[in-house]
């Protein structure tokens, strides 16, 4: 895997091609960690309208896509090469638009989306960004409208978090992944992540008006939130 030089965007359209077989390598209980968010979505949540933000390699779409085939889903990221890569895998499946832009920047229609879903992307912002994100995700969806969202969270202590890392490094080189493809994602992550506590992002959505605020699966730093609009 390349070196981490540049922009957020860059190294996404970098291993574009390989992200989602690099993603299997090096996140742990990927797959449990989608399912699950998958399964959380209310049952009684009839969405017409889907949001995904952070498409990356298309995995989480599929998923959504396979659960709301009636749905019109939207996938937006920043990488140009994510997103042709998303077109190629999902020919076949007309209910799906594409948009090549910043998800940090986007702009929502008021009440306008019923479910907005994201998996390992939110990180990319720092707490001030997310917390503005979580507001305008709040006004975007209608009544009843959900945030499922999965990511990497920081531990509320050092020692926690360092023990995360240690943790996630090892699981991941039994699941395959090498020194130098470890060693390319920290300097990544070093560059460009922004890990906040659970306690923070739960208490960042209250304040933005969700409700039925839960962590229904968490496994060191991924963790999956699930919020509710009234």
């Amino acid at each position: 895997m390349p070196g981490d030089g540049g922009s957020v965007e860059d190294f996404y359209n970098r291993i574009s091609v390989r992200y989602s077989e690099a993603i299997q390598r090096c996140v742990p209980r990927y797959g449990e960690m989608l399912r699950t968010l998958i399964d959380y979505i209310p049952y009684d949540l009839r969405p017409r309208r889907v949001v995904e933000l952070g498409c990356g390699g298309g995995d989480l779409s599929a998923l959504i896509a396979e659960r709301y085939p009636k749905a019109e889903i939207h996938l937006v990221d920043v990488a140009a090469e994510m997103i042709e890569n998303c077109k190629r895998k999902f020919a076949g499946t007309p209910n799906l638009r594409y948009h090549t832009l910043d998800f940090a920047q986007m702009a929502f229609d008021d009440h306008s989306v019923d479910l907005v879903v994201s998996s390992i992307s939110i990180h990319h912002l720092d707490d001030t960004a997310k917390q503005a994100l979580f507001r305008r995700v709040f006004s975007s969806l209608r009544e009843g409208g959900v945030l499922a969202y999965a990511d990497q969270f920081r531990g509320v202590s050092n020692e926690i978090h360092a023990t995360h890392m240690n943790r996630w490094r090892e699981e991941a080189f039994s699941l395959g992944c090498s020194p130098e493809e470890w060693d390319s994602w920290m300097r990544h992550q070093d560059r460009h992540d922004h890990h906040a506590t659970l306690e923070a992002q739960v208490g960042w959505l209250h304040e933005a008006g969700f409700v039925l605020v839960d962590c229904p699966w968490r496994h060191l730093l991924w963790t999956v939130l699930i919020a509710r609009k009234p």
